[in-house]
């Protein structure tokens, strides 16, 4: 399934059919949802108003199943059989809370059988004993699985031979397992949040298969793949896993790229036993292992950030043919000048022999990965000035009518407002020599307290702090000018993997202040301050733990560039340094 096939949510009431109305006050509305479903033709529309309806719904024609809200509107189905069940192409169910599934592996709260295209929107699933959402194939396809709250089901969701199925910008919580995908081939999940007491992703004997984007945390074991190929990789966050953050068994073809791997207790990467996959640009840190191959080969491992706990790469084979992996231009923690040797082991029958697979051209420097989230591609854009008949004129008003992951495009002007961001979006001027952020000298300008999110092209001047990021993680601030400040950013309070590059730092006092945070990366941005170009400062070792390259520093510099800091440990304060390996001779 291509990214750009995913479709927008159907509007209800779009299709040219009757309204039948269950609940309410109407003189002919219907009392139960299923004597109205049975009353509707192909094409209508069954609107239930808010109340608490104990039934077990049987859709068998083409309608749209819509509530008043999927907090209000509730459909119980008392402990027997599924809740909902669904045998009709082009169905859409939106806006109940649906619970209450009998207390049996095999039934549901949502189950497809023999249907195509059918919509599942904006619901809450909860507190089915078996399955939150169970499709069942083969003759099941194309379903769409957009914005629920699925939370506190056995299985949250569960795909068995149904392929060409979206599961997109879900919250799956709080189940016992997350999502399962066997068979079910062709099919995407796509920025979902997948936060359960087991497993988050299983996928099993299936196939071109997109994973993008999912916010894979706090699992007891992270992503988990199983004699499957062709699968995609890219752009998931997979961390804080109680034990593994992504494992492939018995796997050949797979691409797994651009993903952030981080603090999962025991491997971040483990492939065993699969051939042939590629492993690119991923961030793999502060687990306790970080690649691992075990009997594998045919595997290409490159320009991936390397930082754990143990071990970063290492791998065991019981064939010499196993021993056979690419490793190549890695950054293993630190510039590295010579060959970088990655150990491991040859188990035969009588005899275990010490070998090595050899990055021959280690990395100076990180690779040029983001490890801020990509944001889904279906948020909404908000506009601020121009001359569209909907544009806002504040952009903290279009910010406050924002949801998460929406975009803020503000066109050219300037704006003398203080912005407080506290959701996930992205906030992008048109060009940062004209769309001016102005604090007049007295006032805070951007004030960052959420995760995700990014600030890029805009010219942001003479503010107290020009921007202030606080208590947040996987914040991107991309190429701005940052002028005439006290502080040009200022970073602190317990932040976390914050990206700031390709900025030039203009006239502040202090460009860049990073207080009790880490894992800030600092890369290919231009400083030139009054007084101090950046420094940092921490009660706690990891404190002093920040990335810095290719960085321009006021003049051509040849040599590495020390960066000072300051470590206090109770009475005890330690000068640190961080260093540039690698600085620009060159504005960016």
């Amino acid at each position: 399934m291509s990214l750009a096939s995913h479709e927008p949510v159907p509007h209800p009431l779009l299709i040219n059919g009757t309204i039948l109305y269950v609940g309410g006050s109407g003189p002919g509305n219907f009392s139960k949802i299923q004597d109205a479903i049975d009353n509707a033709s192909e094409g209508d529309i069954v609107f239930v108003y808010s109340g608490f309806y104990e039934e077990n719904i049987r859709i068998t024609t083409s309608i749209q199943l819509i509530g008043a809200g999927n907090s209000t509107t509730i459909i119980d189905g008392g402990m027997s059989d599924a809740v909902v069940s669904i045998s009709a192409d082009d169905t859409i169910i939106q806006g109940f809370t649906i619970q209450n599934a009998k207390d049996d592996i095999n039934s549901a709260g949502v189950e497809i059988t023999i249907a195509d295209n059918v919509y599942i929107v904006e619901n809450i699933i909860q507190n089915n004993r078996g399955l939150g959402i169970f499709l069942q194939g083969p003759d099941t396809s194309a379903v769409k699985i957009m914005r629920n709250t699925i939370r506190n089901n056995s299985y949250g969701v569960y795909l068995f031979d149904s392929p060409q199925t979206l599961v997109l910008a879900n919250d799956i919580s709080n189940n016992g397992e997350g999502v399962y995908v066997v068979g079910s081939y062709a099919s995407a999940l796509v920025n979902n949040t997948i936060a359960n007491k087991g497993l988050g992703i299983h996928l099993e004997s299936t196939y071109n298969v997109v994973i993008f984007g999912n916010w894979v945390v706090n699992n007891a074991n992270g992503v988990y793949a199983f004699n499957s190929s062709e699968i995609s990789f890219s752009n998931n966050t997979i961390g804080w896993n109680s034990w593994y953050g992504l494992w492939t068994k018995d796997c050949n073809d797979n691409m797994i790229n651009g993903n952030t791997i981080v603090n999962n207790i025991d491997v971040g990467l483990f492939l065993e036993s699969s051939f042939d996959t590629t492993v690119v640009n991923n961030l793999i840190w502060d687990n306790d292992n970080g690649i691992y191959l075990k009997d594998s080969a045919g595997n290409i491992i490159q320009k991936n950030n390397l930082r754990n706990d143990k071990v970063n790469g290492c791998f065991v084979a019981h064939t010499l043919i196993h021993r056979r992996n690419i490793w190549e231009m890695n950054y293993w923690e630190r510039a590295r000048l010579l060959p970088y040797p990655v150990l491991g082991y040859i188990k035969l029958e009588k005899i275990t022999i010490s070998w090595i697979n050899i990055d021959w051209a280690p990395l100076q420097q990180p690779p040029q990965s983001s490890t801020i989230k990509k944001l889904a591609n279906e948020g909404s854009i908000f506009y601020v000035g121009g001359n569209g008949p909907n544009n806002y004129s504040s952009i903290q008003t279009a910010i406050n009518a924002a949801h998460s992951n929406d975009t803020i495009y503000v066109f050219n002007g300037t704006y003398y407002e203080t912005v407080l961001i506290n959701k996930s979006l992205k906030l992008i001027g048109e060009n940062k020599t004209t769309t001016i952020l102005e604090g007049n000298g007295t006032r805070d300008i951007i004030t960052i307290f959420a995760d995700y999110v990014a600030v890029i092209d805009f010219g942001i001047q003479n503010g107290h702090f020009n921007i202030l990021v606080n208590h947040s993680s996987y914040v991107n601030i991309t190429e701005n000018d940052i002028g005439s400040g006290l502080h040009g950013v200022s970073v602190q309070n317990d932040c976390h993997f914050i990206t700031i590059s390709k900025n030039t730092f203009l006239e502040n006092v202090y460009g860049l202040r990073i207080f009790s945070s880490t894992d800030v990366t600092i890369s290919s941005n231009n400083f030139f301050s009054f007084k101090i170009n950046t420094f940092y400062f921490g009660t706690a070792l990891a404190h002093g733990r920040h990335h810095w390259y290719n960085n321009y520093w006021e003049e051509p510099r040849y040599l590495p560039y020390l960066i000072h800091g300051k470590i206090r440990l109770g009475n005890f304060s330690l000068m640190w340094f961080n260093i540039d390996w690698s600085p620009r001779a060159s504005p960016y």
